[in-house]
């Protein structure tokens, strides 16, 4: 008998005794409910093999630029390591394998639309390199012809191409950072939302919303969704105000002291996520409960030995923080407790643990790897710090108008940089402008392609709510723009005497020296600009 063939043979009678032993302790479990702990062990156990196997696995995909010989070589041993995964449990390894399936595809989607993306570009710019120039263009025929339309329109459309060849490329990297962080920590929390069955990654607080009635829970999306929903129509359409898990009647958001309640019954039932939820009441006396951070910080050492992120990342926190006579401060536990939670994949504590790298150890690498877990699992805070890097070139990035408006976007970060992050609103007004600055050769001012209105919207918010540093650049640049706008008309370009020109009232960013050119611009392309100013 082969060596190959002995090591199957052991591993094929290792998984009959192991999956054996589960079917007993389930016969068992019919007349000993006691007995349900171990049986959740042993299966416990199991599933960590079938993810010491995967290591493997995800070892070939660690790189995003596998060449096609490689992959096609990867796809060889991948069958083999499915093969032993397969003895173990079926149901788990023909679902692993179909994630594999769909990452090799996505990888090689990603390497054909890369490749068809440089082919376009180059063909474009080597057209526009037989044209003439924007402003020779402006020069000759002015800033609302159709030859400089036309022109604009050709940039933007380069413009756009390039910025998804950008956008692909930092998935890409995300991508690996997010491959090398499950090799070294490899999930350990994830479960399916019982509504849409999507796998959560990493299950804490940012990511589920729990219902305290049976302590389940269903995915932030599904949440969000069931508001939207309640908020257009007025009426909780997907659950009737019942839990969608055990159907009892929600508790209302303000009944704190039910809430408490129930959240108590599941800590004294040992339910890690309850014990931080108390933790954290005791800490700030809130629901009911009275301030008592002693027995706050008990709750969250409970929670962190069971490995709860939530409770670890307060922990982390406390101990930071130091409270007398309850929890020395002890920086050396903080940081203990705070890679525990990021590593466990809390975005809250991979953005701290970045920061740390960042101010502490001035580790370039260590700050770049947990600020892009943080943003790809959600948190904001972290995306904007990520976009603010890659506008200024910091942490080994290469400058990136266009990364840094997409980390803060407006479809994603429009209300937080408005309520709470004018460092969103700075990044914005940074990128948009200086995007455009780049790209039209300096002309910012051509309607439906000026970045002014929008700039000028994002840095207003920058200076109002920013700190002095940021207020202080925000103000700067609203210096700049309005000085540079306000000395001439927006459509006819007449140079403005003694300030006779009235403003546009609802951006704040142009001028005119009439009615009818106000109305002129905004037809030629203005409207695309303006944005109602706060």
């Amino acid at each position: 008998m082969s060596a190959v063939s002995l090591v199957l043979v052991v591993v094929a009678s290792l998984a009959i005794v192991l999956l054996g032993l589960v079917v007993l302790l389930r016969l068992v479990c019919i007349f000993s409910p006691k007995t349900n702990q171990l049986l959740e062990e042993k299966e416990q156990q199991l599933r960590e093999k079938i993810a010491s196997d995967m290591a493997s696995i995800r070892l070939l995909l660690m790189d995003p630029h596998i060449p096609s010989t490689a992959m096609g070589a990867g796809k060889a041993s991948i069958r083999l390591l499915l093969m032993d995964l397969h003895i173990s449990s079926p149901t788990m390894a023909g679902e692993k394998e179909q994630q594999l399936r769909e990452k090799i595809a996505f990888t090689t989607v990603a390497d054909e639309k890369e490749q068809q993306l440089r082919e376009k570009i180059a063909s474009q710019k080597t057209h526009m390199a037989n044209l003439p120039t924007l402003q020779s263009i402006v020069d000759e025929t002015g800033f609302t012809s159709p030859a400089t339309k036309a022109r604009a329109q050709l940039i933007k459309e380069l413009s756009d191409d390039e910025e998804q060849l950008e956008l692909l490329l930092e998935s890409k990297r995300v991508a690996a950072v997010i491959r090398l962080q499950d090799e070294l920590h490899p999930p350990q929390n994830s479960e399916d939302c019982p509504i849409c069955l999507e796998t959560i990654k990493h299950v804490n607080s940012t990511t589920i919303i729990r219902f305290f009635c049976c302590g389940g829970w269903i995915c932030t999306q599904c949440s969000n969704e069931r508001n939207a929903r309640r908020k257009a129509g007025g009426s909780d359409e997907m659950f009737h105000g019942k839990c969608p898990l055990c159907r009892e009647k929600m508790t209302r958001g303000d009944n704190h002291k039910k809430a408490k309640c129930m959240a108590l019954e599941h800590s004294n039932k040992g339910r890690a996520w309850a014990k931080s939820q108390i933790g954290s009441a005791y800490m700030g006396g809130m629901s009911g409960l009275p301030l008592d951070r002693e027995k706050g910080v008990q709750f969250f050492k409970e929670a962190a030995d069971q490995r709860d992120p939530d409770g670890l990342l307060e922990l982390a926190v406390a101990y930071n923080i130091g409270y007398t006579a309850v929890l020395e401060r002890d920086e050396s536990q903080y940081l203990y407790y705070l890679g525990e939670a990021a590593d466990l994949g809390h975005p809250r504590a991979q953005r701290l643990l970045a920061l740390t790298h960042d101010d502490e150890c001035n580790c370039e690498k260590g700050y770049l790897h947990y600020i892009t877990l943080a943003a790809s699992n959600g948190d904001y805070k972290a995306g904007v710090s990520l976009g603010h890097s890659y506008i200024f070139a910091q942490h080994g990035l290469t400058k990136s108008y266009t990364l840094g408006k997409h980390y803060s976007d407006p479809e994603k970060y429009s209300t937080e940089a408005e309520e709470g992050n004018p460092r969103a609103a700075f990044n914005l007004s940074i990128s948009l402008y200086h995007q455009v600055d780049e790209r039209f050769e300096g002309i910012i001012e051509i309607p439906g392609y000026s970045p002014i209105p929008k700039s000028l919207f994002w840095a207003r918010i920058a200076m109002k709510k920013g700190s002095t540093e940021t207020a202080g650049i925000a103000t700067n640049l609203i210096s700049i723009l309005e000085n540079d706008t306000k000395s001439h008309c927006a459509n006819c370009r007449k140079e403005a005497e003694n300030s006779s020109l009235k403003r546009c009232v609802r951006c704040l960013g142009a001028w005119y020296c009439g009615k009818e050119c106000q109305v002129q611009h905004w037809k030629n392309g203005h409207k695309f600009d303006c944005i109602k100013s706060k």
